[in-house]
């Protein structure tokens, strides 16, 4: 199986099945977990599953597969009265998962929920992979760091680009690139950023997030950005980091 069919047939059998054994078929047994949601290891994993409640699912938006790499564009329900949108971030070793990231964030209610989440799904122009790449973490490097509000306004001014990120009211400057997978027409780059609340009231220090930001290029030109960003937990259940 691709790395992409091994991340969707374990998620399906653990998540969707509830078959707990998945994990033994799957995951590797030095699984290693960054998420904030469980422990390290496969133990980790399962712990972190039990807890789940029973109307817990996951609904599938966008997978993009980069080599050993994949990345889930997703819904998960059940987590709490909201739904959360999120990306996952699975690294595939000889068979099985071996190491996995996320960031997730609540998805607000009515048009603005919809809007977070749609757009094209499907990943086309495999052949434009590298050059999506290249063209994306160039522009992330040179235009977004330090500067995200003025180089998203200039995209803005495209009239094809469609901006799925959630409105103004956070502060958020990301600092450093830590990731950058490519499919297709689609990129994802994962940053580290600063984040703090820009409504007007009183501010403390910023607090560290992880962006995942997920890019769509069209005839050499970024046309569609959605993203998913969280802080960075003070105290992680593992040693392993968030990024």
């Amino acid at each position: 199986m691709s790395s992409k069919q091994i991340v969707l047939t374990a998620g399906t059998e653990l998540f969707g099945h509830r078959d707990r054994s998945a994990v033994d078929r799957h995951w590797a047994p030095d699984f290693r977990q960054h998420s904030a949601l469980g422990a390290d290891g496969p133990d980790g994993l399962r712990a972190a599953v039990e807890r789940l409640p029973e109307d817990f699912r996951i609904d599938l938006l966008r997978v993009l597969e980069d080599g050993d790499m994949v990345a889930v564009h997703c819904v998960y329900h059940g987590f709490g009265p909201d739904p959360m949108v999120a990306v996952d971030v699975f690294r595939v070793q000889d068979g099985l998962i071996a190491e996995h990231w996320d960031a997730l964030a609540p998805l607000p209610g009515g048009p603005a929920g919809t809007h977070r989440i749609d757009g094209p799904r499907q990943v086309t122009g495999h052949e434009r992979t590298a050059a999506n790449k290249d063209l994306v973490t160039e522009w992330v490097h040179e235009r977004l760091l330090g500067a995200d509000r003025d180089a998203l306004e200039e995209l803005a001014r495209d009239p094809r680009y469609v901006e799925h990120g959630p409105a103004t009211g956070t502060g958020l400057t990301r600092r450093a690139v830590h990731r950058v997978l490519g499919d297709g027409d689609f990129v994802l780059t994962v940053t580290e950023g600063l984040l703090d609340d820009d409504d007007g009231a009183e501010r403390g220090d910023p607090v560290t997030a992880g962006c995942y930001d997920l890019w769509r290029v069209a005839d050499g030109r970024i046309v569609e950005h959605w993203e998913v960003c969280q802080p960075v937990p003070e105290r992680l259940p593992h040693d392993n980091g968030f990024f």
